[in-house]
């Protein structure tokens, strides 16, 4: 049976060095007056502490969610894909204050089921030839790390057929905290206000199996059969302790860069004109950074299964097509499960206005990872001549590798997106953290590309090569910036030439 408490009560519920894991995406699923109790629990009491912390995507808007738990003493480690938008979380694991291991979005929600059914891990070739690789650093993210863990602690390498793969290992996990719409006295929860599927569900069965304890956040306490059998996401016999939101008003409130009304999000289809209404009223891309995703429009096929990455190509490319009229000749998708519709950008990423279908997040990374994607948008954060990519640790931060390495390793053409000029250059003689693996990428038949608001790059054997760019001065002196050679008409061109 579920014992409902207060949401001041659940710290207690947390034994020192647990290992907790939590659902959510952005701010979506994410139990955050749960998180918000067990902060102001360390800060009145000093406990919990020294937790290990498990998401597999990032859970925060810059300043809720898992930017609550950005404490050293209150976490010993964390085990996460992306910290982007946890910028507090960033700076600690960036900083050497708390171990940090990152390891890529897909393969810690499918590790959640691998956990759950008591699989020692699952194989992979994802992350092959990166950071993640533990030839290289295992997924390790500072020295705090290195000196705690071996390269191999949470991945190692296994030849299998005459082929290489990752072995990412099972690992306990202690408690689990999830989120609800609703729950019954019999303890099943429902997420019909939800606007995505993610990991409730295998987490509780992995905790659950363990004989640790589930902790859920949920909107309403409803009767008997007030939820149907089909609606239930997780089972009352997986739920051990439920706080009922004290502000359900705010549950699943827009964030404050969407105009009231214009941006609500829509749970299902819409006719024509609504969407063609949603589309001219999401005007706050920058035309710039529209620039881009015109540009992009070249390199897809009517009939492509598209995926969008976080950043420029979340914010663009469903308006770019939106705005050509050919949104419907194409499947967008993003990571989080939506299918169809316009994805919405920064910290309401994973939601998509008008989505055609949700389905859950791990069978999500199933597709991608098995190649159900045949061209992906991905930005950049540093980029070299040798087609390698850093997307994960940028200066004294760690951001984390997210999706990524997912989708990247299974997508048929990768289109790297990113503006020509920035206050951080992009473009540098050799990437700091290797995030993506350039030859590696052509190794497996990738065709890769990058994408400017002036010109479009490929990457081949011999280095970058000049697709097309605008015949203008500003495209010159953009292609000028780039601080290494770039193939033309077959030849190198150095910067000086262009």
């Amino acid at each position: 049976m579920t014992t409902i408490l207060e949401a001041s009560a659940i710290a207690g519920l947390i034994a020192d060095g647990a290992t907790v894991v939590s659902d959510g995406f952005t701010m979506m699923g994410v139990a955050d007056e749960i998180l918000a109790s067990i902060e102001q629990s360390f800060q009145a009491t000093g406990h919990p502490r020294d937790l290990t912390w498990v998401h597999s995507a990032g859970q925060s808007n810059r300043r809720d969610g898992l930017a609550r738990m950005a404490h050293p003493g209150l976490l010993k480690r964390v085990v996460g894909s992306h910290w982007g938008l946890n910028p507090a979380m960033g700076q600690l694991l960036g900083g050497d204050e708390i171990e940090a291991v990152c390891l890529p979005q897909g393969q810690l929600t499918t590790l959640f089921r691998t956990i759950a059914a008591g699989r020692p891990g699952q194989l992979s070739t994802v992350g092959l030839g990166t950071f993640v690789d533990p030839r290289l650093d295992g997924g390790r993210l500072n020295d705090r790390t290195r000196q705690a863990l071996p390269a191999d602690h949470y991945v190692s390498v296994i030849e299998v057929a005459g082929r290489e793969f990752l072995f990412y290992k099972a690992f306990a996990l202690d408690v689990a905290i999830i989120r609800g719409t609703q729950i019954d006295p019999e303890g099943n929860l429902s997420q019909s206000d939800d606007a995505t599927h993610l990991d409730a569900l295998a987490i509780a069965q992995a905790v659950h199996n363990a004989g640790g304890r589930v902790i859920a956040q949920v909107k309403a306490q409803v009767g008997h059969g007030e939820i149907r059998a089909r609606d239930v996401m997780v089972p009352g016999v997986l739920v051990d302790y439920a706080v009922i939101c004290s502000e359900p008003q705010a549950f699943h409130r827009p964030s404050d860069s969407y105009p009231p009304g214009s941006r609500e999000l829509i749970l299902g289809y819409v006719g024509p004109d609504e969407f063609a209404t949603a589309i001219a009223t999401n005007q706050t891309v920058a035309p710039a950074r529209l620039a881009i995703g015109r540009r992009a429009l070249a390199l897809i096929r009517p009939g492509d299964v598209i995926n969008l990455g976080t950043g420029i190509p979340g914010d663009v490319i469903g308006v770019a097509l939106g705005e050509a009229g050919i949104l419907d000749q194409v499947h967008l998708t993003v990571e989080s499960g939506t299918y169809g519709g316009i994805p919405l950008g920064g910290v309401d990423f994973g939601a998509a206005l008008h989505p055609q279908a949700i389905i859950p997040h791990a069978q999500q990374f199933d597709f991608y990872n098995g190649g159900g994607v045949d061209i992906t948008f991905m930005g950049v954060g540093q980029v070299d001549q040798y087609g390698n990519v850093n997307v994960s640790k940028l200066g004294h931060n760690a951001t984390g590798c997210g999706g990524f390495m997912d989708i990247v390793d299974g997508a048929k053409r990768i289109c790297f997106l990113m503006a020509s000029d920035s206050t951080h250059p992009k473009y540098v003689d050799q990437v700091s953290h290797l995030t993506f693996n350039g030859q590696a990428a052509l190794a497996k038949g990738r065709a890769v590309f990058l994408v400017t608001e002036f010109y479009t790059l490929e990457f081949v054997a011999l280095g970058w090569r000049l697709v097309d760019h605008l015949p203008t001065q500003e495209a010159k002196q953009a292609l000028g910036r780039i601080p290494f050679p770039i193939i033309t008409d077959t030849k190198k061109v150095d910067s000086h030439d262009r």
